[in-house]
């Protein structure tokens, strides 16, 4: 089983050493979702993660950025894809799409399907088709049977996030 965790929206104190943290207990992929913050912050943010971290993060939101600071790739929801596909396939990095079911990814062309590492899904499949997919959950309520979970919400809200993280990881 893999795991992917979102940051927090809204920046907080220790935020990145409680990623560094979780990181070291298992953590498979970061996922840096900042859309309020400004571009300087959010550059200063990244710069602050361990490039190590870096490597294995997508970011949720511009392409260039994450090619700025080496970022594993992107993430995206469906409806950017078919948007700004030319944006994508002219992408360095990898791709992440969110999805509501992984039935929805026929929609995207096929040079852009070939580019994505990643899939991100609401709802599970009957069938888990990819080994990449990854379903979106709370931290609290994790379905069983999955492959890969990536979490979105919850961890932030605990008092030891780490110590919830080790816990789900063992799950």
């Amino acid at each position: 089983m893999q795991y992917a965790l979102f940051t927090s929206e809204e920046c907080f104190v220790d935020e990145v050493d409680l990623i560094e943290k979780i990181a070291e207990a298992g953590m498979d992929f970061l996922y840096v979702q900042k859309p309020k913050m400004p571009s300087l912050a959010l550059e200063r943010f990244l710069l602050s993660i361990p490039a190590a971290i870096r490597e294995k993060s997508f970011l949720c939101g511009s392409p260039s950025v994450a090619e700025e600071f080496n970022l594993r790739g992107i993430h995206q929801p469906l409806n950017w894809y078919l948007q700004y596909f030319s944006t994508a396939e002219r992408f360095a990095g990898e791709l992440s799409v969110e999805l509501e079911s992984e039935e929805d990814l026929q929609k995207l062309s096929q040079s852009v399907q070939k580019k994505i590492s990643q899939v991100l899904v609401k709802q599970r499949s009957k069938q888990n088709s990819k080994g990449n997919a990854f379903f979106l959950c709370d931290a609290t309520e994790i379905p069983d049977g999955i492959l890969n979970a990536a979490i979105v919400l919850g961890i932030w809200e605990f008092a030891d996030p780490v110590s919830a993280w080790k816990r789900l990881c063992k799950k």
